[in-house]
């Protein structure tokens, strides 16, 4: 991380976004097709996120700029990077444990909505009837099948001997993972802020306030020093993300995103 401007941070994730689309052409991962799929749509996620804050900035300009939702946005692009790092220690296990999780996904929406089919609320009552009529019923042995083939992968015993399910597909917490790849500090100075917008607590609310002689007013204007943040954020986790990614497929050098920076 350098000090740059926000116009310059700007200019350096466009050389990002120009960079991640020299691997359109990726070979398969010796790790298999799993892993190269994941990896490529990590990718094509912080490229879209990224592009994203460029085609705000560019709408809104700096003054304008909706800063609680970059927050978020570089929220995603963190959580991606740490994931792939994650993945890539077992990248063959890990990248199908990642995948397989859907199964788990979608057997906790199915039994939602199998949950709530009773319900007297005659507009949700119509709303998931519909859904399962027309989408989940028919789904439904598909679904259980899937998940019961799957779901021990997903399970912990606690010492009296408890079955507990995975909260993620890892298992594991987001810090949890962020310290097994040796990114403890990213995780403690970044991510507990990053999440404030995520989850609407006060700093997400304090975004809006302002303070003067006459008194508290709310107001959408962004303050410098928050949008700066913003796109020196993406900068920071895009680019490492990059580094992972060029190591892996052999498309770039962490020379060739350095020099943008």
């Amino acid at each position: 991380m350098k000090a740059l401007t926000t116009a310059q941070h700007q200019q350096l994730l466009q050389h990002l976004v120009d960079l991640g689309r020299r691997a359109i052409e990726v070979k398969t991962h010796p790790a298999g097709v799993e892993y190269t799929s994941l990896m490529i749509s990590f990718l094509l996620h912080n490229m879209s996120a990224t592009e994203t804050l460029l085609r705000l900035i560019k709408s809104t300009g700096n003054d304008w700029f909706p800063v609680t939702i970059g927050y978020i946005i570089d929220r995603s692009i963190f959580e991606v990077m740490i994931n792939a790092h994650f993945i890539t220690k077992d990248p063959t296990q890990r990248s199908r444990q990642y995948i397989e999780y859907e199964h788990i996904i979608k057997k906790k929406e199915l039994d939602t909505f199998q949950k709530h089919r009773d319900t007297t609320d005659a507009l949700w009552h119509e709303f998931i009837g519909l859904v399962l009529e027309h989408e989940l019923s028919a789904q439904a042995s598909v679904i259980n099948e899937s998940h019961e083939k799957v779901k021990k992968r997903f399970q912990r015993t606690t010492k009296k001997g408890k079955e507990i399910s995975f909260e993620n597909w890892a298992g594991k917490s987001i810090r949890e993972m962020a310290c097994e790849v040796d990114h403890e500090i990213e995780y403690d100075i970044f991510y507990s802020g990053l999440s404030s917008f995520t989850h609407a607590n006060v700093r997400l609310a304090d975004q809006f306030l302002r303070f003067s002689p006459s008194g508290l007013s709310w107001t959408q204007k962004s303050v410098d020093f928050h949008v700066g943040n913003v796109f020196r954020y993406a900068a920071t986790f895009f680019s490492c993300f990059l580094g992972l990614f060029g190591v892996q497929f052999g498309t770039w050098t962490e020379q060739d995103i350095a020099k943008y920076w």
